[in-house]
């Protein structure tokens, strides 16, 4: 390398210049600087290939544009001398030259980096190597050569500035192009074009893990026989990995599981068998259906005296999982009582009863478990509401019971468990609003807004938009966590809080204002949600506008919240736990009148969690069932003078005849359950 003069005309850029885009930010600037102090540093050259009288120009690219600037507007004569440094060796030092002296002064485009480090990847370097060289680590040079792999759409959007960093990155979350570019030809000229969160979840969305229900249930050898493809890693095993024609995928499934609905609704009782491809059904599927109870037609004698054999044969296992000695097998143990858990499901699920009128309108969903077998639904649903039609004993005659029918939870609830229950209600809305960004900027706008658009006066909305006190009630002590506070916990966890750290106000400002639009999305949504008072759908803590926004969300309350002993049953009168009961069955309700409280309260807390032997019909009305006070479907209904004839009914088992106060026994299995 020599040191020497050429002018202006005889220079020109090096096509191995990885600065392709060229930014005419600060030009002027340097134009100005070397107007005034000439040229301070030398450019690096090298003669062109073909062209013996031109040279081309390695590094200072921009020096050599901004002398021509000069030049152009008199400044400089034509003929002004530029000293340059002579480089013999024209192919990976020059670039490499120019690399370097690209990154020491104004940065390059990371679409000029990624190339760049391609090309001396390409010339036998690892990125190790490059780090080293670059003073850069190692893995910002993988990343750069991730970025370098994108497919070419999306790449060419990077370079010309068109979409950020972040959002290029996110589709580089996998290395396969195709599924990159179906994402950009979907999300490029969306609403979330520039959303890394939507970007990330829209290709993982697209490609299914192996042990997906959907993979599963359609299995591997019928997918990769369709073309699909799979991506395993060096020491996955068959039957591990991703899916990735996640699209492909699902159009098979779905095809599948129609034909297992069609045969399924062949050998049913049911006017209709709708498959859902999913683990349960949302409620987007169920709010234009009414539920319907059908009765079930009596087990055979035989079935009837299995079913107290595996009784009691589960309730001595259940005695001896409780404590088990040193020599008992536990696994087996456990194996046996869910083959006999199981066996007596399968005969308590007698042929349906439904009367001819409504049979046309009768029918559930096959949804597909978690280990991907098709199974159908055990709630029934109808297109039209069920007439009810009483029967000799005064009751449905078909189980179905008017929705105002059948005793509430009395007069009054301990003041702790009114406001404990507030709060869980309060986080199971806060959970939905904190993973919903859109919703949540909605509610804060509003929230902020709405005084300055014209409204004066007291805010009924219940949202605290300035997350200042929330006058937040004392509720339960000693209880766990709800599942819902968990939740939300998790949520806050999984979003970056460095910004948060710094000591001086307007750097911790700043930081945050760097962070990509998604996760400021996200640190909204988490804020607007933790500006919830606590609130039920009527009494003290009655807030109509978070129920019908609940309601609008379509939050199933029984999916969050369960009442349990500590939560509910151990707090509330004996009386009321036995009406709850008797919605259920109004049987189990009298059975239990002469218990003691606290069996009470322990069984029907596992009545509630379906960790109990029970007719199915009882059972899924227990695991839908929650106080009104906690629904966010429209219900509020004033707990005062709901009951209370049924509540006095329960009140004292003394009232009750003996044998019917005694009629807790042994070959009940809500008893044994207990």
């Amino acid at each position: 390398m020599q040191s020497t003069t050429l002018t202006h005309a005889k220079l020109r850029l090096s096509e191995s210049n990885v600065r392709k885009a060229n930014g005419d930010a600060g030009l002027e600037a340097l134009a100005a600087s070397i107007a005034e102090h000439g040229l301070l540093q030398p450019l690096i050259v090298s003669p062109s290939a073909g062209k013996k009288t031109l040279y081309d120009v390695h590094a200072g690219g921009r020096r050599w544009r901004a002398i021509g600037l000069l030049i152009e507007r008199g400044v400089l004569p034509k003929d002004y001398a530029i000293d340059v440094r002579l480089c013999e060796n024209e192919d990976a030092a020059a670039r490499e030259i120019s690399l370097a002296e690209n990154l020491i002064r104004e940065a390059m485009t990371p679409a000029d980096e990624a190339r760049a480090y391609r090309d001396i990847v390409a010339g036998g370097a690892d990125a190790e190597a490059v780090a080293r060289r670059f003073g850069v680590t190692v893995r910002h040079v993988q990343g750069r050569l991730r970025l370098a792999d994108l497919a070419e759409p999306i790449f060419a959007a990077l370079a010309t500035g068109e979409i950020t960093l972040d959002v290029a990155m996110a589709y580089g979350s996998t290395g396969d192009r195709e599924r990159q570019a179906a994402a950009w030809e979907r999300l490029s000229t969306s609403w979330q074009a520039d959303n890394p969160q939507a970007i990330r979840r829209a290709i993982a969305e697209e490609s299914l893990s192996a042990d997906h229900p959907i993979a599963r249930f359609l299995g591997e050898a019928e997918y990769v026989a369709c073309g699909g493809r799979i991506e395993r890693d060096l020491f996955a095993a068959e039957g591990e990995g991703r899916w990735l024609d996640g699209d492909l995928a699902m159009d098979l499934a779905t095809k599948k599981l129609a034909l297992e609905a069609e045969v399924a609704e062949l050998g049913s009782k049911l006017a209709w068998v709708k498959p859902t491809l999913a683990t349960h059904v949302t409620y987007d599927e169920t709010k234009d259906l009414h539920a319907y109870w059908p009765r079930r037609a009596e087990p055979s004698a035989e079935a009837l005296a299995r079913m107290d054999e595996i009784s009691d044969r589960m309730t001595e296992i259940a005695e001896i999982l409780d404590a088990p000695d040193e020599g008992d097998d536990v696994e087996a143990l456990e194996a046996e009582y869910n083959a006999l858990d199981a066996e007596h499901d399968k005969l308590s699920a007698t042929d349906l009863l439904i009367p001819e009128e409504d049979k046309p309108n009768v029918g559930t969903f096959l949804v597909l478990g978690k280990d991907g077998q098709p199974r159908l639904l055990e709630t029934y649903y109808t297109s039209t509401k069920p007439a009810r039609r009483p029967s000799a004993s005064g009751e449905a005659a078909n189980g179905i019971e008017d929705d105002d029918e059948g005793p509430a939870p009395s007069a009054t609830l301990p003041r702790s468990l009114e406001e404990q229950m507030a709060k869980d209600r309060r986080d199971v809305l806060a959970l939905h609003i904190a993973h919903d960004p859109a919703l949540a900027l909605d509610l804060a706008i509003f929230s902020l807004a709405r005084d300055h658009a014209g409204h004066f006066g007291y805010s009924d909305t219940g949202c605290t938009i300035r997350i200042t006190d929330r006058n937040e009630p004392s509720g339960l002590t000693g209880i766990p966590a709800s599942t819902a506070v968990t939740e939300l916990e998790q949520q806050r966890a999984s979003l970056p809080n460095d910004w948060a750290s710094e000591e001086d106000s307007f750097a911790s400002f700043l930081a945050f204002r760097s962070l990509d639009d998604g996760v400021k999305a996200g640190w909204l949504a988490y804020a607007v949600s933790q500006s919830l008072k606590a609130s039920l759908a009527s009494g003290t803590h009655a807030c109509a506008f978070q129920s019908r926004l609940g309601a609008d969300i379509g939050i199933d309350m029984a999916q969050h919240w369960r009442p349990g002993a500590e939560n509910f049953f151990d707090r509330i009168k004996k009386a009321q736990i036995l009406s709850i009961l008797g919605q259920f069955d109004p049987e189990i309700a009298l059975r239990y009148a002469a218990a003691k409280k606290t069996e009470l309260a322990t069984a029907a807390a596992r009545l509630c969690s379906g960790d109990t032997i029970i007719e199915p019909e009882i059972k899924a009305k227990a695991l839908a069932w929650v106080p009104d006070v906690m629904r966010f479907d429209g219900v509020a209904v004033d707990l005062i003078d709901s009951g209370m004839a049924l509540d006095d009914a329960y009140d004292d088992a003394g009232d009750l005849p003996l044998d019917a106060a005694n009629q807790n026994d042994a070959d009940d299995p809500l008893s044994q359950a207990a």
